[in-house]
């Protein structure tokens, strides 16, 4: 029969088996309790992470326009002279002997009806710039006579006629061309 006496001490190979199996079992544990912890417990405060995704998109629309330009050759516009309709005289308010005679005879040849040249008289007497006096309804010639001698100033006739002899020398013109410095030694060909 067995006694028991002291404690025995477990054999020496038992011990070395029970510490293979502890060491065995933690060696292969460890990984996975520290994966598990890792992934649900890390020790510090969970932060909830937010994911968004963005998305752009971009569309491009190209037009093109085509233009075509057509360059017309220029159109010549010639106004029609009238010389029907009035009575055309000339006034030197330039002082250049002879001047309003030339021009009449110039006007004269274009088919235009003229009467005798004279000499411009009182505020007209002297002129920088030609003008032309007219009567109504002898407006059209007037106008052309104006586009001949390069586009001067038509304006109503004034009473009295600044020319010699005034009103009366007029007789039954109604048109009256006040030749100034700025025409008087130029043929009309020259003038427009």
């Amino acid at each position: 029969m067995h006694t028991p006496s002291t404690p025995r001490s477990a054999p020496p190979l038992r011990r070395a088996v029970r510490r293979c199996a502890l060491v065995t079992t933690l060696v292969v544990a460890a990984p996975v309790l520290l994966a598990c912890r890792s992934e649900y417990n890390t020790g510090a405060p969970t932060t909830p992470v937010t994911t968004s995704t963005t998305s752009t998109t971009t569309t491009s629309t190209t037009t093109t326009t085509t233009t075509t330009t057509t360059t017309l050759p220029p159109t010549t516009t010639t106004l029609p002279i009238i010389t029907e309709g009035g009575i055309v005289k000339v006034a030197n308010s330039s002082g250049v002997d002879g001047a309003a005679g030339r021009l009449t005879d110039e006007l004269a040849a274009l088919g235009f009806e003229t009467r005798r040249a004279t000499n411009g008289a009182g505020p007209d007497d002297d002129l920088a710039v030609s003008k032309i006096y007219v009567r109504p309804g002898a407006e059209p010639v007037a106008e052309s006579i104006s586009r001949l001698m390069g586009g001067l100033e038509v304006l109503p006739m004034p009473t009295p006629a600044w020319i010699s002899g005034g009103t009366a020398n007029l007789a039954d013109a109604n048109v009256l061309v006040m030749l100034g410095h700025d025409l008087a030694d130029k043929r009309l060909a020259d003038m427009a």
